[in-house]
């Protein structure tokens, strides 16, 4: 595994036209779980309907129209571990206190993640939604401009995958007043077997 010495430059640095942002996660579903699933996106992003009906709708937390959207289609099978294709979407928190003030909403809302990891540049929680799609609510554990710094000091090639931490201890640290820059710093220790990862 390589590490890279510098940020790569962005595509319009580099003369090329790039997407401005990335807008939106469209998940399909039966017709009759439309509404669960849209319920449990505004539950755990904090978001609003922009549109709903019976057989589709979207989901949005910010200036966007949509940022995640729901079909049903009719005969959709269930999910089914272990095949090709999207493994997870990633929201970013501003900040440790903001991703552990999610962590104990959703717990009270009986919402928890399934593995909880320390990569290095991210700290993560990974969740299910109720179609068992994956995904992953984090904050960045080093400021942007420090990331090809971070990437080159041999960390993340020595331990790619990270460090498993338990969310109930590091809310309460956090509570207690240890400062969130110690909290990021990933901790030795050795790294999860792959087959612990959720299946998905």
């Amino acid at each position: 595994m390589n590490a890279i010495a510098k940020m790569p430059e962005t595509a319009k640095v580099r003369g090329k036209i790039a997407p401005a942002k990335l807008a939106h996660v469209v998940l399909r579903t039966p017709p009759e779980r439309v509404k669960t699933i849209l319920d449990w996106y505004k539950t755990v992003l904090e978001g609003e309907a922009m549109f709903e009906t019976d057989g589709f709708g979207f989901v949005t937390y910010d200036t966007e129209h949509h940022r995640i959207g729901v079909l049903g289609f009719p005969g959709i099978k269930e999910h089914i571990d272990g095949y090709a294709g999207m493994h997870h979407v990633a929201f970013t928190y501003a900040d440790l206190g903001d991703l552990m003030h999610t962590y104990n909403r959703l717990k009270d809302e009986g919402i928890t993640p399934e593995f909880c990891i320390n990569h290095g540049p991210t700290t993560s929680m990974y969740y299910f939604d109720p179609d068992k799609n994956q995904v992953e609510l984090q904050v960045d554990n080093i400021p942007e401009e420090k990331f090809a710094e971070y990437f080159d000091n041999g960390e993340f090639t020595s331990n790619p995958i990270g460090i498993k931490f338990d969310p109930d201890e590091l809310s309460a640290r956090l509570a207690a007043g240890e400062p969130e820059a110690n909290l990021l710093q990933r901790p030795d220790g050795i790294p999860p077997d792959l087959s612990e990862f959720p299946a998905n």
